[in-house]
């Protein structure tokens, strides 16, 4: 049996620019994801408050031996999708994204992930459409031309 092909349709995950603090945060929406994360660079960036824990978080990811430890929070104002106020995260490195918005946070405000419409749904009727793979791309490939740049001397 042949390994089937893998589109960028069918791969692709819902994630969306949102307004956290005064900036537009690249989130990924993940329903898998039992915490609210964000890179602690994002959390400076936007002056979020450095909360040490008191216990450390084990966080595991899906492979085997693949875990880490979290050790600070940040409560920080957002702004999306109908919801206003402040949102505890957890601090975690991240690769690719600002912050991924888990399970307590949808859970907590009833949000709903439309794969085949590509959106983010809200109560009170408020949608985000998910970037497209293109916009994705896009945003990923500025980024690390500007990390480039802020690399090199003038």
């Amino acid at each position: 049996m042949d390994q089937p092909t893998r589109s960028n349709k069918t791969i692709a995950c819902l994630s969306a620019l949102i307004k956290i603090g005064d900036t537009e945060a690249y989130a990924l929406f993940d329903s898998g994801s039992n915490t609210d994360s964000m890179v602690p660079e994002y959390a400076n960036a936007i002056n979020g408050p450095r909360i040490k824990l008191d216990e450390q978080i084990t966080l595991q990811l899906g492979c085997v031996g693949s875990r880490s430890k979290i050790s600070y929070g940040t409560r920080v104002p957002v702004d999306f999708g109908g919801l206003r106020g402040h949102v505890y995260f957890d601090q975690v490195n991240l690769d690719r994204y600002d912050v991924i918005v888990g399970t307590p946070l949808m859970n907590r405000h009833g949000i709903v992930l439309d794969f085949g419409k590509r959106e983010i749904r809200f109560p009170g009727g408020h949608v985000i459409k998910a970037m497209s793979s293109l916009e994705e791309a896009s945003l990923v490939s500025e980024r690390k031309a500007g990390a480039k740049g802020k690399g090199r001397a003038d």
